[in-house]
């Protein structure tokens, strides 16, 4: 007999199917319980409706993004450069793999930040919160020139945002966004570096 947490999982994995193939739109709930081999009445039991498995959905993504970035930001490079740019590299990978690998990802991304924009937010200061990691660290061993962290943190964020953002990754090419996230992130490391900066 499934556990609940195994019903939900299992939930989940079906209507990220639908939602990818189908569209966020045109699903229903009574489709998802069709693949998952269930009534309704029970898919109900777990979520309220649809905008709540997809919230779900967001969230789980969201959680494993950062996971993934906090192992980097946790882990020892030969310079803080180095890791704040393998950081926003692996930002665009994580991002990038999971738009190709959903087709109908707009709409899936169109709800989210209408109707559940506090995901994204928490999920964008958790990013920054790393960020501002790397950059303590950096700051640190001499090797940054910082004056405000957390508003640094929060520029870096900003000046890279197009290379976590889904929309974009359908506009370029892979390529193309690797090139200009190396290009981004190396003018803000020539700033970050620079030690002839005088105290504002």
């Amino acid at each position: 007999m499934m556990t609940s947490k195994t019903t939900r999982i299992r939930i989940l994995e079906a209507a990220l199917t639908r939602f990818g193939h189908y569209g966020f739109n045109k699903t229903t709930m009574a489709e998802i319980a069709k693949d998952c081999e269930m009534s309704a009445a029970n898919i109900y039991r777990h979520f309220d409706g649809k905008n709540e498995i997809l919230a779900d959905l967001a969230l789980q993504l969201f959680k494993d993004q950062e996971s993934e970035l906090s192992k980097i930001s946790a882990r020892k490079f030969a310079t803080c450069s180095d890791k704040l740019l393998f950081f926003f590299e692996e930002a665009l990978l994580l991002t990038h793999q999971y738009v190709t690998e959903q087709v109908k990802m707009k709409e899936m991304v169109d709800f989210i930040c209408l109707e559940r924009f506090d995901l994204v937010d928490s999920h964008c200061e958790i990013k920054r919160r790393l960020i501002q990691d790397i950059l303590q660290e950096g700051k640190s061993q001499g090797e940054f020139t910082i004056y405000d962290l957390e508003q640094t943190s929060k520029a870096c964020s900003d000046a890279t945002v197009m290379f976590h953002t889904p929309i974009f990754m359908e506009m370029y090419s892979l390529t193309e966004l690797q090139s200009s996230c190396r290009g981004v992130v190396q003018l803000l490391l020539t700033g970050l570096t620079c030690t002839n900066q005088e105290t504002p």
